[in-house]
């Protein structure tokens, strides 16, 4: 980002201690059920997160905000990386986010969402509505996002871009890859979210149709024993050695599968099509936007579709083929691709925006 507009300042969105516990009391007791008292554990869970998305947190966190800004003296522009405070009426705003709550309450039961009435949830969504309505220019990282942006919020056509993501590792593509026979290949830390127990069930009848067909598994899995899988665990990629598994793993495998019940990124996509493989992606939030037509999308509730399309991408020549649209596709999806498109959306004075990436 500094290499395209020259000063970037970093600003803290949250409060400050003492103003925070000040919100959260002001938004939380009013809120305080008999049961919460009953069960006092389940209680403070409960009252954390009510507090954390009232009102007066809003509030305080907004303050706060602005106080750093103004220390930071004259800004041309401001990415807020959530619609959580509202940024400075007179200062040009864009926002960038993965998920808006309207879509994220309806999608999936989030545990930092759990507890929260739908009344509170309204509330929020129409705080939300007031920064994105307020905004220069509202983005997404997915197409899935943007979606939510113009339903939701009714944020006109010409203030909305999808941006994308940059990948969190890039693995290089094999030269010497074996295609003859399906090696496929999940990454994931959240092993309920991510669908692992349906992956597993697909995979038992891909073996069946195809006895050479293994799987890889990374991430929090629980013991797995089942014949032609292999569980590697989590794997840190502040890790040296760590890295250099996964990069084996990606260079083997021949399908990047992860049928999410919801997924709102799965930046994994993004790592395989830079290893050179293609996909099979969740149809639930925005994995579309990164797999395009380099793989296949399955409705992960859908048994024999997933399955089906398991066993489609086991022909190594599709395979094969799918893998090098996807690793051409990759290059969309740079960290250096993603600023040129926040800089474009934000338009500062005096940048020049004409040879910047494209939105997606």
């Amino acid at each position: 980002m500094r290499e395209l507009v020259g000063t970037t300042v970093p600003v803290s969105q949250s409060a400050g201690r003492q103003a925070a516990a000040v919100a959260w009391r002001a938004g939380a007791l009013p809120a305080m059920r008999p049961a919460d008292v009953v069960d006092l554990a389940a209680g403070r869970k409960r009252l954390w997160r009510v507090g954390h998305y009232s009102r007066p947190m809003r509030l305080a966190s907004t303050r706060a905000f602005h106080a750093r800004l103004e220390r930071h003296g004259a800004h041309d522009g401001l990415v807020v990386l959530s619609a959580d405070v509202a940024p400075p009426v007179a200062l040009r705003t864009v926002t960038f986010d993965d998920s808006t709550l309207a879509q994220a309450a309806r999608a999936y039961p989030w545990p930092h969402l759990r507890g929260l009435s739908p009344t509170q949830i309204e509330r929020n969504v129409r705080w939300q509505r007031e920064v994105f309505g307020a905004a220069f220019a509202c983005c997404g990282a997915t197409a899935w996002v943007t979606d939510s942006l113009r339903a939701d919020y009714g944020v006109p056509e010409s203030r909305v871009h999808v941006l994308g993501r940059g990948a969190n590792q890039a693995p290089a593509p094999a030269s010497d890859r074996d295609w003859s026979s399906p090696r496929f290949l999940f990454v994931g830390l959240d092993w309920e979210r991510k669908n692992g127990a349906g992956l597993m069930a697909a995979f038992s009848h891909v073996r069946e149709a195809v006895p050479s067909a293994r799987l890889d598994v990374v991430g929090g899995h629980p013991r797995l024993d089942q014949v032609g899988v292999t569980g590697h665990g989590r794997l840190d990629l502040g890790s040296a050695s760590d890295r250099a598994r996964m990069q084996e793993l990606y260079a083997a495998a021949t399908v990047f599968v992860m049928p999410s019940l919801h997924e709102p990124l799965g930046l994994s996509h993004i790592e395989a099509a830079a290893a050179g493989i293609p996909s099979i992606g969740s149809s639930n939030g925005g994995s579309r936007t990164f797999i395009g037509d380099t793989g296949r999308l399955v409705d992960p509730l859908d048994h024999p579709a997933l399955v089906a399309a398991m066993l489609e991408l086991s022909c190594g020549e599709l395979a094969r083929d799918l893998g090098r649209r996807a690793g051409e596709r990759a290059a969309l999806f740079t960290w250096r691709k993603v600023a040129e498109r926040v800089i474009r959306a934000l338009r500062p004075p005096g940048v020049d925006v004409s040879g910047l990436a494209d939105f997606l």
